[in-house]
């Protein structure tokens, strides 16, 4: 497995401290006049009616943005973004993040989300895959404690949806993270979630776009 271009470019430039310009590629909607439009995420965006739609932001680098479904296959979607990054999600759960940087290869994540879609309290394991910069994955292994946070409701479309707050904590051999989820209580799955893609980046935030409430 190789690493995107870009990804390596923006490893390049951290160190003359322009590692903005590749960051900004997340900002704004997959529109065809974005800059460097992947051809991929063009043709996406050219679809009707519009794909799926998943708002998302890095809250560490003050940057946020629109990426679309690109396909859905035994209950793992594809998400792209307009430079043509991506990321997969199963049932709502990060298993990768692609062309953003040093970011997570695959993840290992059923414990954790079979305890948060039941809205339970409980201890799961969880396994991350990175690549490094020797094109080698590394397996990284976490104990996560998972708890309730009560109930909160959130806001899709202007309208308040119900939901139940879960906080799962993970600790590492090296690292530490916290991933944060909102569960619908009127429906199956997660309205929004913050998770972590990795130390270079830290938490992805990701909330639906719904066509109807």
């Amino acid at each position: 497995m190789k690493p995107r271009l870009p990804a390596l470019i923006c490893l390049m430039l951290l160190s003359c401290g322009e590692a903005q310009d590749e960051f900004d590629l997340l900002r704004g909607a997959l529109q065809p006049d974005a800059p460097r439009f992947h051809p991929r995420a063009h043709a996406l965006a050219s679809v009707r009616p519009i794909p799926p739609r998943l708002e998302v932001g890095f809250p560490s680098r003050d940057l946020s943005g629109v990426m679309l479904l690109e396909a859905e296959r035994d209950g793992v979607q594809t998400w792209l973004s307009a430079d043509g990054a991506s990321i997969t999600l199963e049932e709502g759960f990060l298993t990768s993040a692609k062309g953003f940087g040093s970011g997570l290869a695959a993840s290992d994540a059923g414990q954790s989300r079979d305890l948060v879609l039941a809205g339970r309290e409980g201890v799961a394991e969880r396994f991350h895959s990175f690549l490094n910069g020797n094109d080698q994955i590394e397996l990284h292994a976490y104990k996560c404690e998972v708890e309730r946070l009560g109930t909160e409701d959130i806001f899709l479309r202007g309208l308040p949806v119900a939901t139940d707050k879960l906080e799962e904590r993970c600790h590492g051999v090296a690292e530490s993270f916290t991933n944060t989820y909102w569960v619908r209580q009127d429906a199956p799955g997660l309205a929004q979630s913050s998770q972590w893609t990795g130390s270079f980046l830290g938490n992805l935030f990701m909330k639906a776009v719904p066509d109807e409430i």
